[in-house]
């Protein structure tokens, strides 16, 4: 089971709803990474792939991945050497 399918199953059970911003986003992490509090903290993404998301209205790419806590957390990709993020 991959880590979207584990949020889905397991999203009864997630707290932080009352802590999430109408973006999707929760303001606790940098907008470059984002701890996942719940399955509602995707609702503003695509997901494309089994680690890949996309931001439904700003069109770039994020890596879904469980940290070494257990954590889910997307991060924003940027072009190599630059401070661009990728665009689809």
């Amino acid at each position: 089971m991959d880590i979207y399918e584990e949020l889905l199953k397991n999203s009864s059970s997630l707290r932080g709803l009352e802590e999430t911003d109408p973006s999707g986003l929760d303001s606790f992490l940098s907008p470059n990474s984002v701890k996942v509090a719940s399955i509602n903290d995707l609702n503003d993404f695509y997901r494309i792939a089994k680690d890949t998301l996309v931001h439904k209205s700003k069109k770039d790419l994020w890596r879904i991945s469980e940290n070494k806590k257990g954590e889910i957390i997307i991060e924003r990709l940027f072009k190599p050497d630059l401070d661009e993020p990728i665009k689809v």
